[in-house]
């Protein structure tokens, strides 16, 4: 699979930008031969590791001398040098394995290694490096730039130990978003068809009876809940499918970093054991000079202790990983259709978090939850209520808010409160905003179906009751009354 530009591998840097984009195009341009099977040819290779080297001494070469114009420390061009040589270094190394014996393995490591060097080099040191440049130019003097931009890069740690999973993740989400557009394609042509038919039951309604227009409006009002309760339920399915196939990944990646961790655990003590041995060795004698001056350049000490915490780290992000998985599914409920006892607290959370990327950019979500006794309950309908009503809180704010959930219960009964700090309503839209296919959003960007089906799942499913308090300017406050025994 061929490597794409992305905006990430930017650094800002005009020369070294246009430099890393012919290291990508030299990488797509060998990754069919070095990975077809077979050995990849002798004089291919060679030719690759002279281009690769060419690369590497323009590049290397302008990047320092960008690095040195800008007043960088010194101590941080000669860290930045060091990964130069080491890859110079590393292309020696290729060039020495193109024996009959190696050849074959020489292909794939070596696009391996090329594969590493653009992603991490480039999306890791370039970019602090770009930082770096950029503060000094701001106004930083070089210490300060550096401590600042060691900052941003402390952020992605547990990124790394997630990018194996992601690319397997990244097939199985290509599939989902296929099989919903299908989905959604269908939902349109229901759309199309519901609309021609509506044209027909409003020409009806002028030579029919009063008793008949009520009728034709139940018809509407039914109609526009079942297309939109499809397409919830369709949206949920993909949303459980989607959790599953994440769950595989997930689980050998959480093996293997548990495997990992009894390995560094037994290799760290293999290392105590031969420093032992290290100690007990003369310091005149030369192995014992090559072994402290290795200690030295691998910073032994810190190793020992940075190493368990990027393995903390990288387990605390496949957990966050793991916990959105299980507010997919418990949101989608797919094995929950039916009556049951449910904790509304969790179920808030867990469309909070479904929510998240509509919520995050818009508001400041507060909680202020009560000890809730199990509400007898269709848990995954209250949680499209709660989804309907969060995201309505998001879109009424203009810039940036607050929206605030709390929850209590009463005698016989739990409530729940959602309010925001938005634009809020009029009286004359507060009494008509449960009403079938009444929006004050404009044309094409809703339904009018969110709230009439969410007074249908609590009044009429539920046998609770939805109040609205709102006034303009200053926000909206929706409260949900739900008796234990549900709809009973």
């Amino acid at each position: 699979m061929a490597f794409q530009w992305d905006r990430h591998f930017e650094t800002g840097i005009a020369i070294v930008d246009s430099q890393h984009r012919g290291l990508v195009a030299l990488i797509n341009e060998a990754a069919p031969f070095l990975t077809g099977g077979g050995l990849p040819g002798r004089e291919r290779l060679q030719a690759l590791l002279e281009r690769l080297g060419d690369y590497a001494s323009s590049h290397f070469s302008c990047e320092e001398g960008v690095m040195r114009s800008s007043g960088l420390l010194p101590e941080y061009i000669g860290k930045h040098y060091a990964d130069h040589r080491a890859f110079v270094e590393q292309l020696r190394e290729f060039r020495e394995q193109m024996d009959d014996e190696l050849l074959a393995t020489v292909g794939p490591s070596l696009l391996r290694f090329l594969s590493s060097w653009l992603t991490f080099h480039i999306l890791d040191e370039d970019q602090r490096m770009a930082r770096q440049i950029r503060l000094i130019d701001a106004g930083h003097g070089p210490e300060s730039a550096f401590a600042e931009s060691a900052k941003v890069a402390r952020d992605d740690k547990a990124r790394a130990a997630l990018i194996a999973a992601l690319m397997d993740l990244h097939a199985v989400v290509g599939e989902r978003n296929k099989t919903l557009h299908a989905t959604n394609e269908k939902l349109k042509a229901s759309s199309r068809q519901l609309a021609q038919l509506n044209q027909e039951l409003e020409t009806r309604v002028a030579e029919r009876t009063a008793e008949l227009a009520a009728t034709v409006a139940q018809m509407e009002r039914t109609k526009g809940q079942l297309l939109q309760s499809e397409k919830m339920a369709a949206v949920g399915q993909l949303a459980a499918g989607v959790a599953h196939e994440i769950n595989n990944p997930i689980g050998f990646v959480s093996s293997n970093l548990g495997s990992l961790r009894v390995h560094v655990r037994q290799l760290l003590a293999l290392i105590a054991a031969f420093d032992e041995l290290r100690q007990a060795t003369p310091e005149s004698d030369v192995r014992r000079q090559r072994i402290d001056t290795a200690c030295a350049q691998a910073d032994l000490e810190y190793l020992r202790q940075d190493i368990g915490d990027l393995i903390d780290e990288s387990a605390q992000g496949l957990s966050r990983v793991k916990k959105i998985v299980e507010n997919l599914k418990d949101f989608s409920h797919v094995d929950a259709a039916e009556w049951q006892s449910a904790d509304i607290n969790a179920g808030l959370e867990s469309t909070i978090n479904v929510a998240w990327n509509e919520l995050k950019y818009k508001a400041t979500v507060i909680r202020s939850y009560g000890h809730l006794p199990r509400v007898h309950c269709l848990p995954a309908q209250l949680n499209q209520v709660f989804l309907n009503l969060l995201v309505n809180a998001a879109q009424s704010i203009d810039v940036h808010g607050t929206i605030t959930l709390s929850t209590g219960s009463g005698e016989g009964f739990v409530w729940i409160e959602i309010s925001d700090t938005g634009r809020g309503m009029s009286e004359e839209v507060q009494r008509r905003i449960f009403e079938p296919f009444y929006t004050t959003k404009p044309v094409g960007q809703g339904t009018g179906l969110g709230l009439s089906i969410s007074w249908e799942i609590i009044v009429e499913k539920h046998a609770g009751k939805i109040d609205v308090s709102s006034q303009l300017e200053r926000g909206t406050r929706f409260r949900i009354e739900l008796p234990l025994l549900g709809g009973q």
